[in-house]
């Protein structure tokens, strides 16, 4: 619901979410229902709270003190945490918000551990070489191509900064590579666990924190119109030969 307003992210204007703006369409279509919002984190950022239109914070008529939701969201960004923290304090006195923390009573924690495979242990130790390789030549590549010339002062500036770029996109597609063959050598193990729970009657509930949405499109954009889906193969293997970073 966070995104029902659209805004402006860091790769340009971001548009809407059809989520936020059904959530909207709710809103206005039954005025007379009652509407709880309830959130982990309030609003990362005022443009956040586009969807909380029932908090009467911004509307027609000398009731609102916004006429609209852009200049609550100006006045807001202009005011810093002091003005948020205002809103917050006004909001709580007429009763339309409250903060609690998350009590664990009761919650028990269990580790399932998976055992690494032969198989899986040769994978991990075949990409963990790959990338020791990489982070052996990675200064003699630079200097190789010319990113990181030194041939006067303000080249020096120039290159420390290129190889300053480069150690940390190299770090952070290593990063993203381990996290997801890590989680796919997990996997058979959590499969095989939800369906024991299954059949005792539990009702699992798995998180999924990457999608994996990003290295799927840049797949699909590969295939020819006559290929099938199944022969894209989503595997880390792309950032060892790309180092293309996935966002998503």
């Amino acid at each position: 619901m966070q995104n029902a307003g659209g805004g402006q992210g860091n790769r340009g204007v971001k548009a809407a979410s059809q989520q936020g703006l059904a959530g909207l369409r709710l809103q206005n279509a039954v005025p007379r229902a009652r509407v709880l919002y309830v959130s982990a984190t309030g609003a990362t950022e005022v443009s956040n709270l586009a969807y909380a239109s029932r908090l009467g914070l911004w509307g027609q008529g000398p009731e609102y003190p916004f006429a609209s939701r852009d200049r609550f969201v100006s006045a807001m960004e202009a005011g810093g945490v002091a003005a948020m923290e205002v809103v917050a304090r006004d909001l709580k006195a007429l009763g339309l918000y409250t903060a609690r923390a998350l009590s664990f009573e009761g919650v028990e924690y269990d580790i399932l551990e998976h055992a690494l495979t032969p198989d899986q242990v040769e994978i991990y130790d075949t990409y963990a070489k790959a990338f020791k390789v990489i982070h052996t030549n990675l200064r003699a590549a630079l200097e190789a191509t010319g990113i990181t010339k030194t041939d006067s002062e303000e080249a020096e500036k120039s290159a420390g900064a290129a190889r300053s770029a480069a150690v940390s996109a190299f770090e952070g597609t290593k990063q993203r590579l381990f996290c997801h063959l890590l989680q796919g050598l997990k996997a058979p193990a959590v499969i095989e666990q939800i369906r024991r729970d299954i059949e005792e009657g539990w009702a699992p509930v798995v998180q999924i924190v990457s999608t994996g949405e990003a290295l799927l499109k840049r797949r699909l954009e590969t295939l020819d119109p006559d290929e099938d889906l199944t022969e894209g193969a989503l595997t880390p293997r792309e950032y060892v030969l790309s180092g293309a970073p996935d966002n998503t």
